[in-house]
């Protein structure tokens, strides 16, 4: 049996932006308690600020990727369960991926702090307020958190099928 693959393009956008995604969730966990107004604070803000607007662009990229070219059906061995689960799932991860870099965005718009990307500075459109980079913060934080539980949910999902033998499902978003 032939496997319906994702092409090369959407492969290499998908690992790209999971180990991004991995990285950028170990960094804000990091980054936050380290001191106040320490060089290396400051940093790890603008490391963290540079990828998460990388990875925005990535998931744009990746989006309109997927509308130009529609992503292979999934097997007939998947039931209609597990495909609506998998739908929901990737829809999840997808608004994820915006909200994060939005959300971070704004945040950082509202703290008084402007933001670089890759060291090119980049509109400043907030005000210093404190109240509202702490609402914006905590939006991005509870997302990360949602981001998170989804990625293990998707996971857990492809482990699910290694250990059904179903390969093919795996393969289909692996590398030839």
């Amino acid at each position: 049996m032939e496997i319906e693959r994702y092409s090369t393009t959407a492969i290499i956008i998908h690992w790209i932006m999971a180990l991004l995604i991995i990285a950028m969730i170990g960094l804000g966990i990091y980054m936050v308690d380290l001191p106040k107004g320490s060089d290396e604070r400051s940093w790890f803000f603008a490391l963290h600020k540079s990828l998460g607007l990388t990875l925005a662009l990535l998931a744009f990229f990746r989006l309109s990727w997927r509308l130009i070219r529609k992503p292979p059906a999934l097997p007939s061995i998947v039931s209609a369960t597990h495909q609506k689960l998998a739908k929901a799932t990737h829809h999840l991860l997808y608004l994820m991926m915006f909200i994060q870099p939005v959300t971070g965005y704004i945040s950082s718009s509202f703290s008084g702090y402007k933001t670089r990307f890759w060291g090119v500075p980049l509109p400043h459109w907030g005000w210093k307020n404190p109240d509202l980079n702490e609402l914006f913060t905590e939006i991005h934080e509870i997302s990360a958190i949602c981001l998170s539980v989804l990625i293990l949910l998707h996971i857990a999902g492809v482990f699910y099928h290694l250990h059904r033998k179903e390969t093919e499902i795996f393969k289909r978003m692996w590398f030839k």
